[in-house]
């Protein structure tokens, strides 16, 4: 879907008629006044990076700047990359995702929690300082941020929201807005300005949009791979799905060719023949990916261990970058390789990658192992070609090159420093951190350890292959993957926001408390368990995790569905107390599986449920509709409602 959206000033409370974004946000400016007051001045633009990122460089004068975005402190940090050296702390609206540097020498930040963009510019002078200009409603969750090639574009992913929204970057009056795949992270947008790439942290794949036809036409490349192993794929063999696809980096080639087939298993491609056109006017880019492969089992089939099977030498999950041939809008990665042994610091969490032109090196950040890791970028799957790695602080969500000066400058989020990497010589330079002046809230201190444990990587005590919690619970999310257990399969669950007041725990509700749920869930996945003050900190992490916000969407609509979920006919209520809560029971619905031992499955919590498909405890149903139009189960009674009433029902279920 497209949705055109107004532009302007300052505009009242968003109503339901106004002109509507993705997914039912209103796109409303909260405040005018976008363009520079003090032009010139300050710090500008270094390089020419336009991609988003938790950290992002600046030139005042001889030195080099770096803004960063600290969500914790709910501030942009002015580090002097030269000097090592903190120069300003600018308090923002509030959570910072990402930071851009505009041409002008503005300042995007995406504020997540508010669901905002703010703009900022330098004050001038040696400090760094950056006051506010404006900021602009957006819909749910922004996070990523990209300009087109001639800077007039700001693009802006939503998370939550399943959205990009193309802004004027000079007044952020709005173009357009499109629906995505679920959680849409990265975004960049090609030389020549006619594609946006948008990477996502589940459903394995890389959407495509086009910014020049006014249909803004969405394509989805599927990064689905098939195993690489002494025992070789079979053509039958089902491909490999993943996630945690969470960066994009790109690097520019000059090639006269059309685009260049993907590699095929068990012969060379043919080649395709170039047009006879000079190379300078040809170029050929390629985008990486770097993302996590997973082999969750066949659902159809009991396991003999839990949550998916490594066959042939491949973990169930291994990390790949997958290279995509932008051109041909192909991914040029086809196979999963591996180390084939688990627990060797394998980057199962990548959070940031850029590449660097001189070196034709993407360096990525590994949350997880707390890594910096350079890749040669010329292979099929650079993940496979490591050069170097460096150990940095703890947390790190954000990377840029400063190529000139040979060093690459990351930011820990749960250290809170800024780390300089030595990346000029082929030897492995230093690192040095720079700790900012760090001030968490509150909430932030007391679930500081526990999201650590959270997102940590092999630890034998969580799992005796790697996994963190973070794997299969991205951000405290699901991976939309159904897993192979012994007892039938299994989807994975949302835990933000759904984890208080929802006992007992469990698809099977076998777990009365968070303890004993984590403790079984520790023994399932082969891990020794997590004690004392560890596990107190866990939990406490587990049940204030932030949630994405709750999305606007259609008053008469979410009323008659809210009446109609309560109406006792339909039953909706009568398992799902109030809505999103649980009536804390096992039921017979009819949905057992052919897989599935035991009849009987737990209430699920509601709460959140729009960005959770698919449903059920196999996953069988995709969308909504699907479930509420499902003839194969005994939950609720809502065959004999109409289109309509169903997409009533479908509203009010989506503001949960």
């Amino acid at each position: 879907m497209v949705a055109g959206v107004g532009c302007g000033g300052a505009s009242p409370a968003p109503s339901s008629t106004e002109p509507v974004a993705a997914k039912g946000t209103p796109m409303v400016s909260v405040a005018d006044g976008c363009e520079r007051k003090h032009p010139g001045v300050g710090a500008v633009r270094y390089g020419d990076k336009r991609e988003g990122s938790a950290v992002a460089l600046a030139k005042s004068g001889d030195a080099i700047l770096a803004y960063v975005a600290d969500e914790d402190s709910r501030a942009i940090h002015t580090v002097n990359v030269g000097d090592k050296t903190q120069v300003a702390k600018t308090p923002v609206a509030g959570a910072p995702a990402q930071v851009l540097v505009l041409q002008d020498g503005r300042v995007a930040v995406t504020l997540r929690d508010k669901n905002e963009i703010q703009i900022l510019e330098p004050k001038g002078g040696p400090t760094g300082e950056l006051v506010t200009l404006c900021k602009r409603a957006l819909p749910t969750e922004p996070i990523a941020m990209a300009t087109t090639p001639d800077d007039g574009t700001l693009l802006i992913t939503s998370g939550w929201g399943r959205a990009l929204t193309a802004l004027d970057a000079k007044t952020l009056s709005a173009s357009f807005a499109v629906d995505l795949p679920r959680e849409p992270r990265a975004v960049l947008v090609d030389d020549d300005g006619q594609r946006a790439f948008v990477s996502h942290a589940v459903g394995s794949k890389l959407s495509v949009i086009d910014l020049k036809k006014t249909s803004h036409e969405v394509r989805d490349l599927d990064l689905s791979v098939r195993r690489a192993s002494p025992f070789s794929s079979t053509g039958a063999e089902k491909p490999r799905g993943g996630g945690q696809g969470y960066a994009l980096a790109k690097s520019v080639t000059v090639s006269p060719s059309d685009g260049e087939k993907p590699p095929l298993t068990g012969k060379s491609p043919d080649p395709i023949p170039a047009k006879k056109t000079p190379a300078s006017i040809a170029p050929q880019g390629r985008i990486f990916v770097p993302m996590v492969t997973v082999e969750p089992g066949d659902p159809n089939v009991r396991s003999q261990a839990y949550y998916g099977d490594a066959r042939d030498g491949v973990p169930k999950e291994a990390p790949i970058v997958s290279v995509i041939d932008a051109a041909a809008e192909r991914s040029m990665t086809r196979a999963v390789m591996s180390l084939g042994t688990p627990l060797t610091e394998e980057c199962l969490l990548p959070r940031s990658a850029a590449a660097r032109g001189s070196t034709g090196t993407l360096f990525v950040t590994c949350l997880g192992v707390d890594t910096l890791v350079e890749l040669d970028t010329r292979g099929a799957d650079p993940a496979r070609l490591e050069r170097r790695r460096w150990s940095l602080p703890a947390g790190p969500t954000g990377v840029a090159v400063d190529d000139a000066n040979g060093r690459v400058v990351v930011w820990s989020q749960f250290d809170a420093k800024l780390s300089i990497v030595d990346v000029s010589s082929p030897k492995k330079g230093d690192v040095i951190s720079v700790a900012v002046e760090y001030d968490p809230a509150p909430e932030v201190a007391a679930i500081a350890r526990g999201r650590q444990i959270f997102h940590t990587t092999d630890d034998l005590r969580v799992s005796n292959d790697g996994v963190a919690c973070a794997s299969c619970h991205p951000e405290g999310r699901d991976d939309a993957f159904t897993w192979s257990t012994p007892e039938g399969p299994r989807q994975t669950i949302m835990l933000a926001g759904r984890s208080v007041e929802t006992a007992p725990y469990g698809w099977q509700g076998k777990h009365g408390d968070l303890k004993a749920y984590l403790g079984n869930t520790f023994s399932r996945l082969g891990g020794s368990g997590v004690q004392g003050a560890e596990l107190e900190a866990l939990i406490a992490y587990l049940e204030r995790m932030p949630a994405p916000s709750k999305a606007t969407a259609d008053v008469q609509m979410v009323a008659e569905g809210k009446t109609l979920f309560h109406d006792a006919q339909l039953g909706c209520a009568t398992c799902h107390v109030g809505g999103g809560g649980v009536d804390k029971t096992t039921h017979d619905v009819g949905s057992k599986s052919f897989a599935d031992l035991d009849v009987k499955f737990d209430t699920p919590s509601l709460q959140f449920i729009r960005g959770t498909a698919p449903y059920f405890h196999d996953g069988r149903y995709k969308t909504f509709e699907e479930m509420l139009s499902a003839t194969d189960n005994e939950m609720g009674h809502t065959l004999h409602l109409t289109s309509g009433q169903r997409k009533s029902l479908a509203a009010y279920l989506e503001t949960l």
